[in-house]
């Protein structure tokens, strides 16, 4: 049995809501490898003209067997439309393979090309041309490559996947970055269970959600969804995408009261967030690994008498778990193998790190309890139900006199005072057994804040020689110094990259393992002014990072979400030779938004032969809806070209 709990709506703008003439859902679906008249004549998507390929048809059919595996059968049909939709002949299928729990099999593919004469070229899947590896101790991946791929190739591919039991039932998603035709899926469900599915979809683009009771089974079906790509600023991706997800809701079981006769009675699973909680830390790997002994008394104790004061507790135990254990890149919200193997193998999933760190802290006397998160680029949660497949790992949650701090020990480049930049304006699940809640991840104190201090000189012939130094505060020096340690060459060069910079003396970097210190790169360099006849142009946006204008298209279809506020400062003097004046000065000028939330001041005085720039960008506001995208175009176009203006200097006579 299934029950709809809630659906989504996102606004898409109408343009793909035009009249479907060529490229639309087929009434009949023809058998595999088998491409209609109006597959083969496709040329492009009537409702979204630039994609580089479509899919014509996804569909896929879950059932049981005997043993109650969960089977499903899925077939793929698209069509590569552009010259860079060329390598999607490269197919990929991930599965769940650790201890065997999903298998895959039934792999085929069928291809139709046509030659230059345009005579039809088919090929098929040989079984060779099939390649497993095994990505981690989870996850596995099956990949082929398709012969004869070009504009205008249609592929099909089927596959089985079987799962030891419905507890892999994962979400269907209709959509993808390239537009989809027809999408359906079919599920029929395990005797004497309930689940709750949810629904995700824009409210202008329907769906066709067909139960039926007798047969235990339920429908789905989506037809003409145009593609969904990065934008920029854009958070998750998943928020926007058409699909529907699943959860147990309970299980239904015959009693026997006497006489022959029977009655039904239902064992509910968990629908509400108190539930959630309470299974979770009744569960041997998660609440139970919370309070198991682990062979750290010598680090315990000498913690308790060295440090009384609870942040620096609590600061030790962060830095100390981040330093000494490796995160192995698997997203878990549970300590799968135990804390005390976790502890002795110094690795582990997000989940055994965490719920270790978690452990530790309440070891010492802090008030800490797990945070279920949803990072950013994962999506946002459902709050009207505990799905709780909706979260991607656990947090620390701790207060210390009513301030609340997050932890998150596989994030190594973020201090104990600093919130994670991708938990900002997310949701968190607190599983505390008395109180659980849910909580809004919000940093209003803490700025992307950059400042920028240049002193430059310029010669008689027009050269530019500067010492600057950049000081890069919080999330900003976050997101620089994980890069930094990563690459320290390719982060200098991508650093001075955009400035056109022709003679770099020195590039210093400061402040990285210090958390009270900024970022400081100091920077030396010389250059040419551009020059045309007479006149020399001396551009004073260095180093903001803000050279281009990132919003570019003319639709916006998902929100923006810059995270956090932003502030930049640039302080900048520039001597002028003794045959060189101002011909142009840019005038003062203040930039606000209609609500106030983005503004950008610029001041360029001259005295004597010194010019003088301040530049003051402030963004206030962290998110605006899809519908507000005008005006955040419209204000970087602006601020761009504010920044850009140059001072024009004169050669005297």
């Amino acid at each position: 049995m299934f029950t709809e709990k809630s659906k989504f709506a996102v606004l898409f703008f109408s343009v793909f809501l035009v009249s479907i003439k060529i490229c639309r859902a087929q009434e009949e679906i023809t058998e595999f490898g088998n491409f209609t008249p109006e597959e083969i004549s496709l040329k492009q998507c009537d409702f979204d003209k630039d994609a580089d390929a479509v899919v014509l048809l996804d569909k896929a059919v879950s059932y049981y067997d005997d043993n109650y595996t969960l089977i499903t059968e899925r077939r793929i049909r698209f069509k590569i439309l552009k010259e860079r939709g060329i390598e999607r002949g490269n197919v990929n299928i991930t599965y769940y393979s650790d201890a065997g729990f999903e298998t895959i099999s039934g792999i085929d593919a069928a291809v139709l090309s046509f030659d230059n004469a345009k005579n039809e070229v088919w090929g098929r899947l040989e079984q060779k041309s099939i390649f497993k590896k095994k990505r981690n101790n989870y996850y596995s991946e099956i990949s082929f490559a398709l012969p004869n791929i070009k504009v205008g190739s249609i592929i099909e591919y089927k596959y089985q996947s079987r799962m030891k039991n419905y507890g892999g039932l994962r979400e269907w998603i209709f959509q993808t970055d390239i537009p989809v035709v027809l999408s359906s899926y079919d599920l029929t469900v395990v005797p004497n269970t309930e689940f709750q599915y949810s629904v995700h979809k824009s409210a202008d683009m329907p769906i066709v959600v067909k139960p039926d009771s007798h047969a235990g089974s339920i429908s789905f079906k989506m037809s003409n969804i145009p593609g969904l790509r990065e934008e920029a600023y854009m958070g998750a991706a998943r928020d926007y995408l058409q699909r529907v997800s699943f959860q147990f809701a309970g299980y239904k079981r015959a009693e026997e009261m006497g006489y022959g006769n029977h009655f039904s009675t239902t064992t509910r699973y968990v629908t509400t967030w108190k539930e959630l909680a309470k299974e979770l830390l009744d569960n041997s790997n998660f609440g139970s690994q919370i309070n198991k002994s682990l062979p750290v008394a010598d680090i315990i104790q000498q913690i308790r008498l060295d440090q009384p004061d609870s942040f620096t507790k609590m600061k030790l135990i962060h830095d100390y778990v981040k330093s000494h254990f490796s995160w192995n890149q698997i997203y878990s919200k549970y300590a799968v193998e135990g804390l005390k193997e976790t502890w002795e193998k110094k690795t582990g999933t997000s989940g055994d790190i965490n719920l270790l760190m978690i452990n530790l802290l309440k070891s010492t006397g802090l008030e800490v309890e797990p945070l279920l998160v949803s990072e950013r680029d994962y999506g946002k949660i459902d709050t009207t139900y505990p799905f709780i497949d909706q979260f991607d790992k656990v947090v620390a949650y701790v207060t210390i006199d009513g301030k609340h701090y997050i932890l998150d020990a596989t994030d190594r480049q973020t201090p104990s005072f600093i919130i994670p930049f991708n938990l900002l304006n997310t949701i968190g699940f607190a599983v505390d057994k008395k109180n659980p809640s849910l909580i809004k991840i919000v940093d209003d104190a803490t700025k992307n804040l950059n400042l920028v201090n240049v002193r430059g000189s310029i010669s008689n012939a027009g050269l530019l020689q500067v010492e600057a130094a950049v000081d890069n505060y919080a999330y900003s020096k976050i997101e620089r110094k994980e890069k930094y340690k990563k690459d320290q060459k390719k982060y200098e060069k991508d650093f001075l990259e955009p400035y056109a910079l022709s003679d770099i003396d020195s590039f210093d970097v400061n402040g990285v393992e210090q958390d009270s210190l900024p970022l400081q790169h100091l920077v030396k360099f010389s250059s040419a002014l551009s020059k045309t006849s007479d006149y020399f142009l001396l551009n004073y946006n260095l180093f903001t990072g803000l050279n281009k204008n990132p919003f570019i298209t003319a639709y916006r279809f998902s929100d923006i979400n810059f995270g956090c506020k932003y502030s930049y400062m640039l302080n900048e003097t520039f001597t002028l030779p003794e045959n060189l004046s101002t011909e142009t000065l840019p005038k003062t000028v203040r930039l606000v938004t209609p609500d106030k939330t983005m503004t950008v001041f610029r001041q360029v005085q001259q005295f004597e032969n010194t010019i003088q720039v301040g530049i003051k960008i402030d963004f206030y506001k962290t998110e605006y809806k899809a519908e507000d995208y005008p005006i955040v175009q419209g204000f970087y176009k602006q601020m761009i070209e504010i920044l850009n203006e140059p001072v024009v200097l004169k050669a005297k006579s």
